[in-house]
């Protein structure tokens, strides 16, 4: 008797090297508020049926928002994941239009299915993002003054999950992420006028920390294979160091082209802390399952999730422009072969494609000039089957491409305020391998 295992073991640390390089920036400049725009937690194959999963327990994926689902892992699964983005971006007063774009390398994981009752997941993937430039004009004197406001960078997260079974369709998990990045801000005062010089202030955060979110799954089962779940997430407030350099200074030039002049130029630097606001969310799903694809041929979901945005602080200490958000995402996905019966002997590839669809209405907890921001969309996506070849005795390795596509609006053009109309595609790979096969020979 022999045990081996095959596959996609090295796949995960290569894709560590890259993936800090790599990732998706913002180009928004409602990213200026808080840590940034803050990354969806849902993988391509989620967000193609709206981003609703906290009552969904799958045995192909890792749901890693809700980490009770890792009990469900039936096989190693391997996720890699990126995205492209297109934004046009308006203003109404002053008349502006805006084209920008992003694009890089968003998210990888690894689960395991450890036990009957145990299964974990690691990975990394960004928690937020900063990419932003703004820039408005006085006069002063009668000389013009533009003042320019810029910021990059973001927040990381590796994260280390587990969940356990502990009653009959009750699984509860939880997830650890260490947070890691920097941010840099920078604040430019520009001069018209030769006879008045540029002027510099730049912030710089590095920020470390771990954050900790729990969640809870509870499936019943409706007879038929129907089966309907309900799944519950939360996270508390969580303080992050942050250690904070400022520096300021006058220049010629302009930016990026900068030569300090200033001999009395000014820096410190201090040790603070960033407090995150606690979140909660709750989902359900009701589904019908299929022991040919080992997961559902069909599902309904939705979830409705609050942020407790005026819980933030800055390293500052303060909370500038954050306010309670909640979001509300609804979906379905259907795969035609294994969900109709008038289809179950079609050999067509177009029949075993999983078709989602779904679409999501959001507060965000980012707040204006008295305007909280909305954001909203629909979603699309498919799942594209890839046929295993070589197939030992006893092996299981499932492949499937992951595509999503997002068609969504973020803002107003009201109260001076800026319109994002934007469509995000997203591809993904998704690998499943049995592991530890025990071979007999006689």
């Amino acid at each position: 008797m022999q045990k081996s295992f095959n596959g996609i073991l090295l796949i995960p640390f290569f894709v560590l090297s890259i993936t800090l390089n790599a990732q998706v920036t913002a180009v928004s400049p409602y990213s200026k508020i808080g840590v940034g725009d803050l990354n969806s937690n849902v993988y391509t194959r989620t967000l193609g049926f709206g981003g609703a999963s906290l009552g969904v327990k799958d045995k192909l994926n890792i749901n890693f928002s809700n980490p009770a689902s890792y009990t469900a892992l039936s096989l190693t699964t391997f996720h890699i994941g990126f995205q492209a983005s297109s934004i046009e971006q308006e203003q109404a007063d002053p008349a502006i239009l805006e084209e920008n774009s992003s694009a890089g390398l968003r998210y990888f994981a690894f689960g395991l299915p450890l036990t009957e009752w145990w299964g974990g997941a690691f990975g990394i993937q960004p928690y937020s993002f900063k990419g932003y430039s703004i820039s408005s004009q006085t006069s002063f004197g009668g000389v013009d003054v533009t003042n320019e406001s810029e910021g990059v960078g973001g927040l990381n997260q590796f994260f280390f999950g587990n969940a356990f079974k502990v009653a009959e369709g009750l699984s509860l998990g939880f997830n650890t992420s260490f947070i890691f990045g920097k941010i840099e801000e920078n604040t430019y005062v520009l001069w018209d006028n030769a006879n008045f010089v540029n002027t510099k202030i730049q912030e710089v955060a590095n920020v470390t920390g771990f954050i900790f979110n729990y969640g809870a799954q509870y499936t019943h089962d409706l007879g038929n294979d129907k089966e309907l779940g309900f799944g519950l997430t939360y996270s508390n407030t969580m303080d992050l160091n942050a250690d904070v350099g400022d520096f300021a200074y006058t220049f010629l030039g302009q930016p990026g082209l900068e030569f300090p002049i200033d001999s009395t130029a000014t820096s410190s630097s201090s040790d603070s802390k960033i407090t995150l606001p606690s979140e909660f969310g709750f989902g359900i799903s009701y589904g019908k399952k299929n022991p040919v694809i080992l997961n559902y041929a069909w599902m309904l979901s939705a979830d409705f999730q609050l942020y407790n945005g005026s819980e933030f602080r800055d390293y500052n200490g303060e909370n500038v422009n954050m306010v309670n958000g909640y979001k509300a995402e609804a979906g379905a996905y259907v795969t035609p072969r294994y969900s109709f019966k008038g289809l179950a002997r079609n050999s067509s590839y177009w029949s075993a494609i999983e078709y989602r669809v779904g679409g999501f209405y959001e507060e965000t907890p980012f707040s204006i000039a008295g305007t909280q921001i909305s954001n909203y969309g629909i979603t699309f996506g498919l799942g594209l089957p890839v046929k295993p070849r070589g197939l030992g005795p006893g092996e299981t390795r499932i492949s499937t491409i992951n595509t999503g596509l997002v068609i969504g609006r973020r803002g107003t053009t009201d109260n001076g305020l800026v319109q994002e109309n934007y469509l995000n595609f997203y591809l993904g790979l998704t690998l499943n391998d049995k592991w530890f096969i025990k071979y007999k020979y006689r």
